[in-house]
């Protein structure tokens, strides 16, 4: 069905209060999975001086029409002069950007949550809208010793509690789980006759590759010597959704716990399902057919005779890329619904050598 929707659709960038809607090309990412939604803008501009505001760090705010779509920071700036012509490139992420280049502070922390090991971190570093959904909770411990970044920190401390971290488009780090209980958001339809289509490109990858017909994890518990028959941890979890025989063993040493063995064959497994079914579909303008802005965690409904399915699917990555010459298109990624989870098991130990020769490590807890 071909969206009705009439609003202004415009990208337009604000640096430091100034908006600026003509472009030549832009393109705007924003992955689920990859943290930090990335940005690049281009137009031709007069010769001369650019405004002083024009500057690498400069804050900045991309809307898509009146709808607030991205809150981050230029990270860099090209200018190019040739016969006739004078152009600029600005690029730039959200506010994950600077988790990513920086190191987290270094801290160590005893009966935290997720919320104050946020604070605690990310405050210092700029971050102060934070918004976190559950994981109540609090860690044993966590240790973050020098070198490891802000963002692994962060992933590493919602993921232990069932979390996940993102940046919403007004700035605001969001921390929560996966929402399967929301309704549909969007409908794509790409029929072969072409009636009510809304989708002008459409690809359907299915792959065996990483998926398994059993996952077992082994682990080591933390007790007594002599107490051997506790000291070795097994689980394994089976896919009904693979057809023929194709086991994986997974020695996980630093799994102490069968719950933990569990949680750890568990995502490999659904990790599994989430990489056998990829669908990437290309549609005209940003927005759904209600006029909101396409956004990763979307719930989709997908509708084609053409590969003989009617699905509902996640919508991990978009990319908004437009022009003058090339009108507005969007790129979407879509997975399996209901399927991803965060990974909760306790991750492995990251060695890092001192000058001594001795070791350190990285570990939330």
């Amino acid at each position: 069905m071909p969206s009705n929707y009439s609003g202004d659709s415009r990208i337009s960038i604000t640096i430091d209060g100034h908006t600026h809607k003509d472009w030549t090309r832009y393109s705007i990412d924003s992955d689920l999975f990859t943290p930090a939604d990335a940005w690049q803008m281009g137009l031709g501009i007069p010769a001369g001086k650019l405004p002083d505001y024009v500057r690498p760090w400069a804050a900045v705010e991309v809307r898509e029409g009146d709808t607030l779509i991205l809150t981050g920071r230029v990270d860099a700036l090209r200018r190019r002069i040739a016969k006739g012509e004078h152009s600029l490139t600005l690029t730039g992420r959200d506010g994950a950007g600077i988790l990513l280049d920086c190191s987290a502070p270094i801290l160590t922390q005893r009966e935290v949550t997720v919320a104050e090991v946020c604070a605690s971190m990310l405050r210092p570093l700029g971050v102060s809208k934070i918004s976190v959904q559950g994981g109540g909770k609090a860690f044993k411990k966590v240790a973050v010793e020098p070198g490891m970044s802000a963002w692994e920190a962060l992933q590493r401390a919602a993921e232990a509690s069932g979390l996940w971290p993102w940046f919403e488009a007004d700035g605001t780090l969001k921390v929560a789980a996966p929402d399967y209980s929301r309704p549909v958001d969007a409908v794509l339809i790409c029929n072969k006759d072409g009636k009510d289509n809304n989708v002008i490109d459409l690809s359907l990858e299915e792959s065996c590759n990483q998926r398994y017909s059993e996952v077992t994890v082994l682990g080591q518990s933390v007790g007594d010597e002599d107490d051997e028959a506790d000291a070795h941890i097994k689980h394994t979890i089976t896919d009904k959704g693979a057809w023929f025989y194709r086991p994986l063993i997974r020695d996980e040493g630093h799994v102490d716990s069968i719950d933990k063995a569990k949680a750890r064959a568990r995502k490999i497994i659904t990790d599994g399902v989430m990489e056998s079914l990829t669908i990437t579909a290309r549609v005209r303008g940003h927005v759904t057919d209600n006029g909101k802005p396409w956004t990763p965690g979307m719930h989709i409904r997908l509708r084609t005779d053409a590969f003989q399915c009617d699905i509902t699917t996640l919508l991990t990555k978009r990319t908004f890329v437009g022009g003058r010459s090339d009108g507005t298109i969007t790129d979407l990624t879509l997975k399996p619904w209901g399927v991803w989870l965060p990974d909760t098991a306790k991750k492995p130990r990251k060695k890092k050598k001192k000058s001594d020769g001795d070791e350190c490590d990285c570990d939330i807890d």
